[in-house]
């Protein structure tokens, strides 16, 4: 039996973000592009880090129910 690899599990065409992009930018993304992470570039496009659906979710999470709010109706509310 053959042995997955990461390449047979990845994306290739990746969306990136970088550090100043807002949050409901970011989940849009992931959901357009049905991803459950993006990598965060700096100016230079080089990785500084990822942002995963568990962190938005933890955001939300601590951040109580005014976030939720907002984000639901994309801060026009």
């Amino acid at each position: 039996m053959r042995q997955l690899t990461v390449r047979d599990v990845m994306t290739a065409d990746v969306v990136w973000v970088q550090e100043d992009t807002p949050y409901q930018k970011i989940v849009e993304l992931l959901a357009e592009r049905q991803v459950s992470a993006v990598p965060v570039v700096d100016g230079f496009r080089r990785v500084v880090g990822v942002v995963s659906e568990a962190d938005l979710l933890h955001k939300i999470e601590f951040a109580g129910d005014e976030l939720g709010r907002r984000l639901s109706c994309g801060g026009s509310c």
